[in-house]
C-alpha cells in the first residue's frame, strides 16, 4: 500500500488564493495524541512477538525501534473483526470508508497509514496460534520485491514512531492489519462536529516545543459511498486524497512567498499554531497534513507529522 507520504520543500510557491472570512463559531474539542491505554487487547502475546520482529527487522534496515500503540490496536481490531464477518478482502469497509477516514473518527490525529492482509478458508477452520497467522501474514509483506513492495516499505519507513496490529478470525475467515502512525503533536483543537460548507473552520495544532510547522496540505474527499466486496477487493493500494490547497506561515517580516501570498498562520513561542481551514470544496472530509520539522522549517525538505480531519455538512 501507500504510506501517503509526500516530501514538501519548505519554500515552494503555491497560488494565492483568500481564506473564507466566516468562521465555525461553535466551540472547539481538544483532541489528544492518545494511546488508547483503557483498550482490552486481543491476543497482546501475539502481538507483542510481532512488535518484536518488526523492531528487529528495522533494526536491520537502520530505522528506529517502534513504541506500541493501543488506539491503533483498537481501530485495527474493529476493522478486522467487520472485514472477516462481512468476508471483504481490502482496505476499505462496506460503507466506503478508507483507513485514513476510520483512524480520523476513532480520535486519530496522528499521520497513519495502514498495511492489510487476509485469508479465507472453506471447509476447515482456523486451529494455528494466532502468533503463526501473525507472524505469517507479516512474512508475506516482507517477502515483497520492488517495485511491488509497499508493504514491506511501509514497515521499514523510519518516519513512523508507534505501530498497533489488528487481528480477528470469524469462522473460516482471517484478518489483520498493522496501524502505523507517527506521533509528534501534542493534541488539536478541532470543531466538535460537522462545519457548513463554505464557510471556514478555526483549528489550533500544538506542536513540542523546538518543533515548526513548514505547511499544511488540506486534502478533500466527498462522503462515503457504500462498496460491494467486489469493488473492495478490486482495489489494491490506497494514499490520501490529493491536496488542492497549501496553508502556509506568514514569512520573515518585510518578505513574502515566491508566489506574492502573504501567509496563512503564525505559530507562537509555545508551538500552538491557529489556522482557518477553508471548506470550499462542498460537503465532505478536509484532512490537514501537517507538514514540520525539529528546528527551522525553512528551507529544510519536510515530511507528515499529523493529518487531523475537518467534516464539513
Amino acid at each position: 500500500m501507500e504510506t501517503a507520504v509526500r516530501a514538501l520543500a519548505a519554500l515552494a510557491a503555491v497560488a494565492a488564493l483568500p481564506l473564507v472570512a466566516a468562521r465555525d463559531p461553535e466551540p472547539r474539542r481538544v483532541v489528544m495524541s492518545s494511546l488508547a491505554p483503557d483498550y482490552a487487547e486481543k491476543v497482546p502475546a501475539a502481538k507483542a512477538e510481532l512488535l518484536r520482529v518488526i523492531n528487529e527487522e528495522r533494526s536491520a534496515h537502520g530505522a528506529g525501534p517502534l513504541a506500541y500503540d493501543r488506539l491503533g490496536a483498537k481501530v485495527g481490531d474493529e476493522f478486522c473483526e467487520d472485514a472477516a464477518r462481512n468476508r471483504t478482502s481490502g482496505h476499505w469497509d462496506l460503507a466506503g470508508r478508507p483507513p485514513y477516514l476510520r483512524w480520523a473518527l476513532a480520535g486519530g490525529i496522528d499521520h497513519h497509514a495502514q498495511n492489510f492482509a487476509a485469508e479465507s478458508r472453506r471447509g476447515f477452520e482456523f486451529t494455528e496460534p494466532p502468533v503463526e497467522l501473525l507472524k505469517k501474514m507479516h512474512e508475506a509483506f516482507m517477502a515483497e520485491e520492488p517495485p511491488d513492495d509497499g508493504h514491506r516499505r511501509t514497515v521499514l519507513d523510519p518516519i513512523w514512531t508507534h505501530v498497533g496490529i489488528g487481528f480477528a478470525i470469524v469462522g473460516g475467515e482471517m484478518r489483520m492489519t498493522e496501524e502505523y502512525s507517527r506521533r509528534v503533536l501534542e493534541w488539536a483543537e478541532l470543531p466538535p462536529g460537522p462545519v457548513q460548507a463554505g464557510k471556514g473552520a478555526l483549528v489550533a495544532l500544538k506542536l513540542p516545543r523546538g518543533w515548526s510547522i513548514g505547511a499544511v496540505e488540506v486534502a478533500y474527499e466527498g462522503l462515503p459511498k457504500p462498496m460491494s466486496r467486489s469493488e473492495i477487493a478490486a482495489r489494491g493500494s490506497y494514499g490520501l486524497p490529493p491536496a488542492w490547497r497549501t496553508l502556509r506561515p506568514f514569512p520573515p517580516a518585510g518578505t513574502r512567498w515566491a508566489s506574492g501570498e502573504p501567509g496563512d498562520f503564525r505559530p507562537n513561542a509555545s508551538g500552538r499554531v491557529e489556522l482557518v481551514v477553508p471548506l470550499e470544496r462542498g460537503p465532505g472530509h478536509y484532512y490537514l497534513v501537517v507538514f514540520a520539522s525539529e528546528g527551522e522549517a525553512i528551507g529544510r525538505k519536510l515530511f507528515p507529522v499529523a493529518t487531523p480531519m475537518v467534516t464539513a455538512r
